[in-house]
């Protein structure tokens, strides 16, 4: 092969690479950011912008090397190696990153995130690998020979073709992996933010019963006194099945906790009454677990 149409196809391949990496992370971790920005949620991009440096590395790397070699199975090594990677990062990052990277903007809030891994995450962790190694493993197969007719095309932009496809592919499995985890962890953050803007909304009112009870109004009778507009909620803590979810809220300073079980708010209670200061104060506060 000619250097010239040689140095074009190593480009191409980490294009491609690239093209993986981006659409994983944005819909593994970008979509659940802005999802959780819109029910407000605090530090969301905890996920994101890690999981976008690591993906695009990566992603790159197995793309320019598929491309330099053009060995089969080294191709299959690869890209079932980035398939490994991103199936640990959908784990690894809600659980073990996020909280310390919190940490270092919000030390004080960072003492009381209690994100731990429970034995029956693995399971998520193996489930979302076999769903990403098809992918992964069709998309190295092809890389080669899409590039290839993309090169040899006499369209100006063909090359796109093999970009598109990619990038479509790693969508559906980054939508598919933020279900494993992100999901709920973010539908409980939305239940509760949807129950205090109900509150505010209707403050003041007379609210029919039923809609009181389907609203789950109760839920905030303990900690009336504290909500305000101005709120941020965060991830508190969750059990080995996943099915009751903490979420902390911030109302201008005072903290309330509230349970989720099976997307349903439970009776929310106050957690501290000291204001503390944001970014990086470490302050001496109340245990939120007795």
């Amino acid at each position: 092969m000619k250097p010239a149409v040689s140095k074009r196809k190593h480009v191409a391949g980490l294009l491609y690479g690239l093209a993986a990496g981006l659409a994983f992370a944005i819909f593994a971790w970008g979509v659940d950011a802005i999802l959780l920005a819109r029910a407000n949620g605090i530090f969301t991009w905890v996920k994101f912008i890690p999981g976008l440096i690591i993906s695009l590395l990566s992603g790159a790397l197995v793309g320019w090397l598929t491309a330099r070699f053009e060995r089969a199975w080294l191709s299959l090594i690869l890209w079932l190696l980035q398939a490994l990677l991103f199936a640990h990062l959908v784990i690894w990052l809600p659980i073990k990153v996020a909280p310390r990277i919190i940490s270092l903007f919000n030390p004080a809030l960072g003492e009381f995130l209690k994100y731990p891994l429970h034995d029956e995450l693995n399971q998520n962790l193996w489930i979302g690998f076999a769903i990403i190694a098809v992918v992964s493993l069709v998309c190295g197969l092809i890389q080669n020979i899409l590039i290839d007719q993309a090169l040899f095309s006499s369209g100006n932009f063909a090359i796109i073709v093999p970009l598109v496809i990619c990038f479509l592919a790693f969508s559906l499995v980054g939508n598919s992996s933020d279900s494993l985890l992100n999901k709920r962890f973010r539908e409980s953050i939305q239940q509760v933010d949807k129950v205090i803007g109900f509150v505010i909304e209707h403050e003041g009112q007379d609210v029919p019963r039923e809609q009181a009870r389907k609203m789950r109004l109760f839920a905030l009778s303990q900690v009336q006194e504290v909500v305000t507009e101005e709120r941020g909620l965060i991830l508190s803590n969750f059990d080995e099945m996943l099915g009751q979810v903490d979420v902390l809220v911030d109302f201008s300073g005072q903290w309330v906790k509230c349970p989720v079980i099976y997307n349903q708010v439970i009776t929310c209670s106050r957690v501290f009454e000291m204001p503390w200061i944001r970014l990086g104060t470490v302050l001496k506060v109340a245990a939120l677990y007795p």
